[in-house]
């Protein structure tokens, strides 16, 4: 027993030994007096010179809410109103930069299909579009599609240049799509993506 005792403590006063030289980077020694240590520490945040920084928000959901099928045919729209905003932004020239903010519909390409619509959840075949304006008005002028498609990242939205500043628009349904189906066929859930890009871009 005592044997095992011994051997018990002889392990632990071993690792014990292994650990404080494990911890310690050097010794101090007759033989060796002197040594060093390096002191560290590390601090977050801000950014190199010349290099920007941003945060945009964009909605987590928009909702039409309720649709109704008209009882005549005749444009009867729908609006509901989204919101974009420069939550942060940090190192930019306002002068001669922007955060450019692009948005199109997820089955978007940049040749075809570039309209914005809802899809009947339980049944892909059935599908409404809607429209996306800049502004909370109904502007020809803010009609994102009047711009040029850019590429695979979709219609021009907005240049952010400030921090805190926001773009309130408005999504656009003619529910007289409705109109003269059978509304059997067209019951269900609604839903589709806005897909956003940002990209930092000389003016």
């Amino acid at each position: 027993m005592k044997a095992k005792r011994l051997i018990s403590l002889a392990i632990a006063a071993l690792l014990l030994v292994m650990t404080a030289v494990s911890v310690s980077a050097a010794t101090l020694t007759d033989q060796e007096p002197g040594g060093d240590t390096e002191v560290k520490a590390h601090i977050s945040g801000g950014n190199p010179p010349g290099e920007v920084s941003y945060i945009i928000t964009i909605p987590d959901v928009v909702d039409f809410g309720e649709l109704t099928q008209p009882t005549e045919n005749v444009d009867d729209y729908k609006d509901v109103t989204y919101t974009v905003t420069a939550t942060k932004i940090e190192g930019l020239d306002p002068a001669t930069q922007q955060v450019s903010v692009y948005v199109r519909d997820q089955n978007a390409t940049a040749n075809s299909n570039q309209d914005f619509k809802i899809t009947n959840k339980s049944d892909p075949s059935v599908s409404f579009m809607y429209e996306v304006y800049r502004s909370e008005s109904i502007n020809p002028v803010d009609l994102i599609s009047g711009n040029g498609y850019v590429g695979t990242v979709g219609w021009f939205l907005y240049g952010f240049t400030v921090q805190g500043e926001s773009l309130t628009g408005t999504l656009h349904l003619n529910q007289a799509q409705l109109y003269g189906r059978d509304i059997t066929d067209l019951v269900g859930e609604y839903s589709g993506y806005m897909v956003f890009y940002s990209a930092v871009q000389n003016l």
